[in-house]
């Protein structure tokens, strides 16, 4: 569990910053249906920022062993 926080916690993060997001065009957008485009929006922005999480996250632990 601990090698994969960085995948968790970029995932929650995008999810997060894409639901800020949404809200923020649903405030000025109200006539528009978001409903199709919310759940692609944060399921990719979710994904998205797991994969730079795991990058990350890889990046610190050889940097770890390295020291």
């Amino acid at each position: 569990m601990k090698n994969r926080i960085g995948i968790f916690t970029g995932f929650a993060l995008g999810m997060l910053l894409a639901f800020l997001g949404i809200a923020i065009v649903s405030h000025l957008h109200p006539e528009e249906d978001f409903a199709g485009i919310t759940i692609f929006t944060l399921l990719l922005s979710g994904l998205l920022l797991s994969v730079i999480g795991s990058i990350l996250q890889s990046f610190i632990n050889k940097k770890k062993i390295q020291n």
